[in-house]
């Protein structure tokens, strides 16, 4: 049974977004097609990258708490799961070697026009058209700035569990490494993460007006 939309609402801190790597750049996508409104979630978008993209390797998965997932059906559209409250799983070599392969020339930063959110937005929409369902994760730090990651979950080893991609420089990130990566590519240090299965950009580019729901995946360190 399709559970009710929880949205949650925050105080707004910073809208500032990320600064990418000299030299990164990449076309704009699509705007994402949604339809229904909830109760908006402002994500704080500020932080400072300094890393350039690195080759990506299996991870060493451990083990999870069971949580319920919707196996991807290859003949399916990703846009076909209409139940955003439970995660949709992907083959996780399969969506990293895709993503590598087509995330090659990463649009230019751009204050207040094109930040972490919208590298974040674009790739989710550019995934979805390739048939892989992305899920939009808002990270919180200590200071009160935040930064967007796009996120994605697989089953690696026998394990399921939540990985990451920082679209401005693909680097992969999974739950055990976030922390710790982020801390040493942007320096401050992670207080929470949240893995939604519903945004809303309509388009706009200012963060403050976006909306967020039905969370996924959400831990506080």
């Amino acid at each position: 049974m399709k559970k009710h939309c929880i949205p949650v609402l925050l105080v707004f801190v910073l809208i500032a977004g990320c600064t990418a790597p000299d030299g990164d750049k990449m076309a704009a996508s699509t705007t994402p097609d949604v339809s229904s409104s909830p109760a908006p979630f402002p994500i704080p978008l500020n932080a400072s990258l300094t890393s350039p993209a690195q080759t990506v390797s299996s991870p060493v998965a451990k083990p999870q708490p069971a949580e319920i997932t919707q196996k991807f059906n290859e003949k399916t559209h990703a846009s076909a799961y209409e139940n955003k409250s439970v995660a949709v799983e992907v083959d996780y070599r399969e969506y990293v070697d895709w993503f590598m392969a087509h995330n090659l020339n990463i649009r230019i930063y751009t204050p207040e026009e094109y930040v972490c959110g919208q590298y974040t937005v674009d790739m989710i929409n550019d995934s979805a058209k390739a048939g892989y369902k992305a899920y939009f994760a808002a990270i919180t730090f200590t200071d009160g700035s935040g930064h967007a990651l796009l996120s994605f979950k697989s089953t690696v080893f026998g394990y399921s569990s939540w990985y990451f991609f920082e679209p401005q420089t693909n680097k992969l990130m999974s739950q055990e490494t976030l922390a710790q990566v982020l801390n040493q590519n942007i320096g401050k240090t992670v207080a929470e993460v949240n893995v939604f299965g519903y945004f809303d950009d309509a388009g706009d580019k200012d963060p403050t007006t976006w909306r967020f729901a039905y969370p996924l995946y959400t831990k506080k360190y």
